[in-house]
């Protein structure tokens, strides 16, 4: 398959110092009518930013991450809250974290890799992000989204 096709379908970048943040903040405004996202960590507010700035623009924003990552007094989970975007917080019947880092727009394309939604992942880890346009991809993805939504307390 020629590269310019597969770029068509998936898009990888890099930190740090290399945009990640801005990526997922240009894919969450890109989106029109639904964002579901399951990060692990929601500590860049400017991230958070741009959720809101979706779910007053009329975007379904719905918002899962972990429990114990959302107790911490840096996470924005209530920040999101507070601007009326559901947030669940915590897993399933496990005793692990909900370590995923996924958002899935308009059920188009998912965003996904190690790429925590914090500065430091941003500015100072080696992290990736991936950007996926395969819609048997995005439907596996939604799958796991609803499994999670439905099942945490």
């Amino acid at each position: 398959m020629p590269i310019s096709i597969v770029m068509k379908y998936v898009s990888t970048y890099f930190s740090p110092n290399r945009g990640g943040a801005k990526t997922i903040i240009g894919f969450i405004d890109r989106c029109n009518d639904t964002i579901d996202a399951a990060v692990y960590a929601i500590t860049h507010d400017k991230i958070s930013d741009a959720l809101i700035r979706a779910h007053n623009r009329g975007v379904r924003v719905r918002m899962i991450t972990d429990k114990t990552q959302a107790s911490g007094k840096h996470s924005d989970d209530e920040k999101l809250e507070e601007a009326s975007i559901p947030v669940k917080r915590g897993g399933l019947h496990w005793r692990g974290s909900m370590h995923n880092k996924f958002v899935i727009g308009d059920s188009k394309a998912v965003g996904t890799g190690s790429f925590n939604w914090t500065k430091n992942a941003d500015k100072r880890n080696c992290e990736n992000f991936l950007i996926v346009r395969l819609s048997y991809v995005v439907d596996s993805y939604q799958d796991e989204f609803d499994n999670l939504w439905k099942n945490i307390d």
